[in-house]
């Protein structure tokens, strides 16, 4: 771990060196960090010439180089973290004197050690490589090694592929290269292979020789000719290479040969190896076994064979076979051996090893199942060499990749996600920075290098073709969990208070069960002496309740802390009591929505990847003062504007940001993504109310941008895509839900460098796609999954690179295009619950194209709706007659399968609804027995969420009166569940809210709003109130009055879900303006009005143009008071629905129209210009409340106020607007705010300020607006035409053109 250790202290003072971090500075002088970096990059070049060499010396020189550091680094950062903490000045001077002693103590330890560095460097130049590690030369023929019998097992197959290519065309020299991981029996296999005696009779001259590790030309030369039987005593005494290699070449020239090289590890090698072997075309080979997948450079003919893992049937085949040879096992071993060969992960030396141990152990059932219990650990004791083998792997990794590679132990058994580890690699500082390239490019670099030897498994790659998740060998992750705790590098572990846990930099803990309850056993962290001592410790990772020692102990025992990784659901506010000033990588999940606090540049400044899974996460301005970020995931977060920097008044910006997801389309503004112009990867999601995605067009300041999803919550024909241009450089795209008509689709076809296209759950619809030529160039990969598509008009010229296509519930869909199957490089069609006629046509195309000689076009079919709907019917029969029993028990059964049925991905049959609906509803009765109540409240929610006719059905079975009993139950989950269900009748129709209002609900509902209310109650309480006070047709007031101030007290909880539904309440009751307002709601309504999540903005808004109308002056000014006035601009500017900035501009008319201290406010909030811009450049529909707010600021505003108007350029739009034919208000409006700027002009005249000239009307000529004033006079309505005669008589002094005629 010397290398990571040196790595990552250099990269800490390349950073503490930054002059913008003055708070987190050392005493340090800039020469002095400038001398240790120096030293440091003097150890890792060191260190990157020596990998390959091995000795004790180079090992302790290597622990000293890590301790060293360690130490260094400990220091420094422990300094920094301290300077966050409360103490004087001279505290904090005593502290930096010490500092400096102990550095130079430290500095003077890495000067020693490079004095040793460089006299074993020096040492090395006169010493080959080889040389100085050879040993004794070997003796006697050359020894074929072995794991298992002759006989393979599971491997035939390959033996035979093998077989043929080594005596098969051409008649070239080629090198089979047969790799795989260690102990997966690439060796069995070549030996197997060069043994058979067909293979024997096919070569004249075969050669076996092993390489291992340290490669001694002349050690193999002799190998090989003593494998050949060649080999004299006078070769012995030769000293020089050249001669055996020349006698070797000329014993080989003209024959037909066949050379295995087993074990072979450096590539380099190999070019040494190769000038050895004649090829005179006589069909000879050279077969490699190695662990590395690129051994062979590129330039010679080679045939590369991966060994795959033996599958579950092969590995108790071999195992049966290891331990009782050609006997059967006793029936009552069976099982518990299949169990020990799973367990083995098919890896042949474990099973080997296994088989040895049990042949030779008790061959009791009860032995048997502890070793399949403890697999790894038998396997270590029985046999010391299968270690050493495994080791192997790792000792001879480069110093750059072996921290990678230990990392890979702290994860859990099973599949890892790439993006995680490669993030988390960044963070630990285990990448070494490459001019050029991103930290994740180089860790993807060293993950494939790792990948071609065989320790890390490909699990599964994504559409792209990247490698999306990765494993390792059950035997591997052993590996590297004692290396982890040998090199001090991490402990895993299932207990806390373990010894050695003080001793490591990283801590992991399986399974957080037995953590938590040993942690929650303990009074504090006095319990064990050791938990006082983990200061060194950097990361955290895999247990929720690893976080509870960080808040016991307010983060005390973690000062140095980089990684805090918890599983699990949080109870309470991690990131608000946060103080890693060293953390570079935080996620956690909580049940909470989060505000990030100001502060969080100061407690997080070098944070890289923040990751919150929770509803909803607000980041404040201060995220953009935190340059070193560049991953931000969360379940949805609000982003503001950049700020501006202090120095240059620009906006901030994140440079290094390449993960943004998922962000509110609130937050998708130009200056946001301009803040963020090497992003790479985004993901938005789209609000829930309506709102135009013009939001969309701001993605062309992303032109780093390659991966985009967009996730619409919308659900109705509303589209989120228009005629917009997305970035360039985008590859791979994702719309879902969006709802796009398939014609507007040529927007996404034209994207120039699309790869990859998903579209899920109703991204488009309509009956029909039709696709034009020459779109979809360079597309591999379409995904269309939950879609109404029925015909699909396409051929090869539409998807001309396609080569993946997976069509998933598209039920609808006829037929696949014939003419896809001429795609040249099409691979896949993948159906997965297709319609019976879009399968036969798949099959057609396939059979077509083998027909054309086409085999490789594969056709995947799976059919899940239909095996679910066969296991629905054959369930339906069941639950059919246990429900309608007497017997509480069968009822309870068929209620519970009735319920796990709902929960599947296909609708029920009628048939079943309509007969267990009825006996469910008289379940919903059964207070004697409040188990099969619950249930069936359950199953009769989970129904209700379906169709109307569902609801219908239950309501025609008397489900309403019991349902508003429920409401008075002790059980919270069947008020909870009874609340749900009104509510989804409620909002059903009108006809079912009415039923419900009048089987007396309101009061039962109303007492459920209390201070020991549950949240959850509260929210769906809150839903119900309002489906049953909303609705097209009004309530009877009478029966809904009581429900007002419930709802006052409602809206000032701090619950967003609450907030919503209570706001909508409200708006369903404000037809009754006066009643709504003498509850006192207006008030906390303009809070609302401020509140950053829009779902509750938007319906506070509709409540608040609903009724300011009648609101007094008093209650008017809290508008501005409140500060409400910027928020009302955020909704003219930004990209929302009309219907949002028509009711904003009606709000704003009514601030107006009150006081002329009211219009001064909205123009220093900057309103009337934006007012302005959308006269001038809105829709009609908008422009008229636009111009009538205008109008009343002329009608109200001093003459100042006016002429602010008039500089803001309000005059041309309003004469723009004059010719808008059959539209009068907004004629009246125009001219009505025309004739009050003109009415000041002729003020100014008059007082002498313009030289005789009204200037507005000059400005209004200009603007051709005089022309149109006069075409006014024959409009067909009598008032305007009166407003233009007297403003042309008064003004202009002109006089009726009607009347001269």
């Amino acid at each position: 771990m010397a290398y990571a250790a040196v790595l990552s202290l250099k990269q800490n003072l390349k950073q503490i060196s930054n002059p913008l971090l003055d708070q987190h500075q050392t005493p340090l002088q800039d020469q002095q960090i400038k001398s240790l970096h120096e030293k440091l990059s003097f150890l890792l070049d060191f260190l990157d010439d020596s990998w390959q060499r091995r000795s004790e010396e180079l090992r302790c020189l290597e622990r000293e180089i890590r301790d060293a550091a360690y130490k260094a680094e400990d220091m420094v950062e422990s300094h920094i973290s301290k300077n966050f903490g409360e103490e004087g000045f001279q505290e904090r001077q005593m502290r930096d004197q010490t500092f400096c002693v102990n550095f130079e103590i430290v500095a003077d330890e890495i000067d020693s050690i490079m004095t040793k560095a460089a006299k074993l460097t020096e040492l090395w130049g006169a010493t080959d490589l080889h040389q100085s590690q050879r040993t004794s030369l070997p003796t006697g023929p050359s020894r074929l090694p072995s794991i298992g019998k002759n006989d393979m097992v599971g491997f035939r197959n390959d033996m035979m592929q093998l077989m043929d290519r080594l005596t098969g065309y051409p008649p070239a020299l080629q090198i089979i290269q047969v790799t795989g991981m260690a102990g997966i029996g690439k060796t069995t296999l070549a030996r197997n292979v060069y043994n058979d005696p067909f293979v024997a009779y096919h070569f004249p001259i075969r050669a076996w020789v092993s390489i291992s590790q340290d490669y001694r030309e002349r050690e193999v030369l002799l190998s090989l000719l003593d494998s050949m039987k060649l080999l004299s005593a006078e070769m012995h005494q030769q000293s020089s290479t050249e001669g055996l290699k020349e006698y070797l070449h000329e014993s080989l020239e003209g024959r037909r040969f066949l050379v295995v090289v087993d074990d072979f590890w450096n590539p380099e090698d190999w070019n040494f190896l190769r000038m050895i072997f004649p090829d005179d075309k006589t069909g000879s080979r050279i077969m490699l076994t190695t662990r590395l997948s690129s051994v062979v450079d590129a330039r010679y003919q080679s045939f590369p064979y991966h060994m795959q893992f033996l599958d579950e049937t092969d590995s108790w085949n071999l195992l049966r076979r290891e331990v009782f040879g050609d006997d059967s096992c006793p029936p009552e071993l069976v099982e518990t051996g299949k169990e020990i060969s799973t367990n083995c992960k098919g890896l042949p030396l474990a099973l080997v090893v296994i088989g040895g141990h049990l042949s030779n152990a008790n061959r009791t059932k009860d032995h048997w199942e502890y070793v399949a219990e403890n697999v790894k650990s038998v396997v270590n004791a029985a046999d010391e060499k299968c270690s050493e083998i495994l080791s192997l792997s790792y000792d001879y990794l480069p110093h750059y990749l072996k921290a990678c590679f230990l990392y890979m132990g702290v994860f859990p058994e099973d599949e890892i996600r790439v993006s995680k580890l490669i993030k988390l690699w960044a963070a630990e500082g285990f990448l070494k920075p490459v001019r050029g390239k991103t930290l994740e490019e180089v860790a993807e670099e060293y993950l494939g290098d790792l990948i071609s030897r065989n320790l890390i498994l490909i699990s599964e790659k994504s559409s792209t073709g990247k490698i999306k998740t990765c494993s390792i060998h059950d035997m591997v992750r052993d590996l590297c969990l004692r290396k982890a705790q040998e090199e001090r590098f991490c402990h895993v572990t299932n207990n806390v208070f373990a010894e050695g846990i003080k001793y490591s930099r990283r801590l992991c803990i399986h399974p957080w069960g037995t953590f938590h309850k040993e942690w929650s056993n303990s009074d504090n962290l006095n319990v064990n002496p050791s938990m006082g001592s983990l200061a060194p410790v950097r990361s955290i990772l895999c247990s929720v309740f690893a976080g509870e020692i960080y808040k016991s102990s307010d983060g005390k025992h973690f000062p140095l802390l980089r990684v805090l990784d918890l599983k699990g659901k949080l109870e309470w506010d991690l990131i608000g009591e946060i103080k890693l000033v060293h953390s570079r990588y935080l996620s956690f999940s909580s049940f909470k929505k989060i505000s990030i606090p100001k502060t969080l540049p100061d407690s997080l400044r070098f944070l890289q990847t923040l990751i919150v899974d929770c509803k909803e996460v607000h980041l404040p301005e201060e995220i953009w003062r935190m340059p070193q970020l560049r991953h931000l995931l969360f379940g949805r977060c609000y982003l503001p504007c950049p700020a501006r920097s202090p120095i240059d008044g620009e906006n901030l910006v994140l440079g290094n940001l390449l993960t943004l997801s998922k962000v509110s389309s609130s937050s998708c503004t130009k200056e946001v993504f301009e803040g963020v112009p090497n992003l790479n990867k985004l993901g938005i999601l789209v609000e829930k109310f309506q709102m135009r995605p013009f939001f969309l067009s701001n993605l062309v300041n992303l032109p780093q941008l390659k991966t985009l999803k967009i996730r619409s919550g919308i659900y109705s024909d509303v589209s989120v895509l228009m005629n917009l241009t997305f970035p360039p450089n985008i590859k791979k795209l994702t719309l879902e839900g969006c709802h796009i008509p398939w014609e507007y689709m040529t927007i996404v076809g034209s994207m120039p460098n699309l790869e990859v296209l998903k579209l899920q759950h109703y991204a488009c619809h309509g009956p029909e796609w039709e696709p034009t030529e020459g779109e979809f160039c360079k597309l591999k990969f379409l995904l269309l999954h939950g879609t109404d598509l029925v015909q699909w008009k396409a051929d090869e010229t539409h998807f001309p690179s396609l080569e993946h296509l997976i069509l998933r519930s598209c039920f609808k869909l006829e037929e696949i295009p014939y003419s896809i199957g001429d795609v040249l490089t099409l691979q896949i069609i993948d159906l997965d619950d297709a319609s019976p006629s879009a399968v036969i046509s798949a099959k057609q195309i396939q059979e077509e194209q083998m027909n054309l000689g086409n085999d490789s076009l594969q056709v995947c079919v799976l059919h899940k709706y239909h095996l679910k709907r066969l296991e629905q019917e054959k369930a339906k029969a069941q639950i059919m007659a246990k429900v309608s029993s007497n017997d509480d028990t069968l009822q309870l059964e068929a209620t519970a399968q009735f319920c796990s049925l709902l929960f599947d991905s296909i609708p029920l049959s009628k048939e079943l609804i309509s007969g267990v609906v009825p006996r469910l509803v008289e379940f919903l009765a059964r207070n004697d027995y409040p188990q099969l109540q619950c249930k069936a409240a359950e199953a009769i929610t989970s129904i209700s969420n379906g169709s109307s006719d569902n609801i219908n059905i239950m309501i025609d079975h008397g489900a309403v009166p019991i349902l508003v009993s429920l409401l008075s139950s002790p059980e919270d989950i069947l008020r909870e569940q009874a609340l749900h269900l009104l509510g989804n009748f409620a909002g059903d129709s009108t006809e079912s809210r009415d039923l419900i209002l009048g089987y007396g609900v309101l009061m039962p509902l109303l007492a459920q709003f209390n201070d020991k209310t549950k949240l959850s109650i509260m929210r769906k309480g809150t839903r119900t109130l309002s489906n049953i006070c909303g609705g097209r047709i009004w309530p009877q007031f009478k029966q809904v009055k009581s429900a007002i101030c419930p709802l006052a007290h409602l809206i000032h909880t701090d619950d967003e879900e609450v907030l919503n539904s209570a706001c909508w309440a409200l708006l369903g009751l404000s037809y009754r303006k006066k009643d709504i307002i003498q509850a006192g709601v207006f008030p906390r309504l303009v809070e609302l009005l401020l509140y950053p999540s829009l779902f509750v903005l938007i319906p506070a808004m509709c409540v608040v143009h609903n009724i300011i109308s009648d609101v007094d002056d008093i209650q008017i000014q809290v508008i501005v008071d409140k500060g409400a006035l910027p928020c009302l601009l955020n909704l003219l500017t930004q990209n929302y629905e009309n219907m949002i900035k028509k009711a904003t501009c009606w709000i704003i008319t009514q601030v107006i129209q009150r006081t002329k201290d009211n219009i001064q406010a909205v123009i220093e909030a900057g309103i009337i210009s934006s007012l302005v811009q959308l006269l001038q450049n809105a829709e009609f529909e908008l422009q008229d409340v636009v111009a009538w707010a205008i109008f009343n600021a002329t009608v109200e505003g001093t003459s100042e106020q006016i002429k602010f108007l008039v500089d803001e350029g309000c005059i041309k739009p309003l004469c723009d607007l004059l010719v808008c034919p059959n539209e009068a208000n907004i004629i009246k409006y125009c001219l009505g705010g025309l004739e009050n700027i003109l009415k000041v002009g002729e003020a100014e005249k008059n007082q002498g300020n313009t030289e005789d000239m009204n200037v507005f009307a000059q400005m209004i000529d200009d603007d051709g607006g005089l022309q149109r004033i006069k075409n006014l006079q024959s409009y067909d309505n009598s008032e305007i035409c009166e407003i233009a005669v007297k403003l042309l008589e008064t003004y202009w002094h002109q006089e009726d053109d009607n009347d001269e005629n």
